[in-house]
């Protein structure tokens, strides 16, 4: 799984089984998945994918506080990239960043996805 998780996180089936490792795996197997899902230059793919965004919206979700910190300073350079190429799912990353992170609702780059979303509801 490990080396391979970039591969499998954007296809359709194995994307809900990377997801699924995510929640279920103890803390010593975890670690080194989130650490290759934060890699910079493949966050830009994942970001991009229908199926792997998903995988990094679940990451957050179950990082602890470094790992968590870890994967928004791979999202942040791509967001904005992201919200031209897709709006809907910057916003539910932004959403998912700042549900976990309340203090980067202040932060310009996730700001403008964040206060686009709360003003269409």
């Amino acid at each position: 799984l490990l080396g391979m998780l970039a591969q499998l996180s954007m296809q359709k089936f194995s994307s809900n089984v990377v997801e699924k490792c995510l929640l279920a795996a103890p803390v010593h197997v975890k670690e080194p998945m989130i650490r290759e899902l934060s890699n910079p230059d493949t966050m830009r793919n994942l970001l991009h994918d229908q199926f792997a965004n998903y995988v990094v919206q679940r990451a957050l979700q179950v990082a602890d506080d470094d790992q968590g910190m870890q994967l928004v300073a791979a999202i942040r350079p791509h967001i904005a990239d992201l919200g031209q190429f897709n709006p809907s799912c910057a916003r539910r990353v932004t959403s998912r960043v700042i549900k976990r992170f309340p203090a980067l609702s202040k932060d310009p780059v996730f700001a403008a996805f964040w206060q686009s979303e709360s003003t269409s509801q």
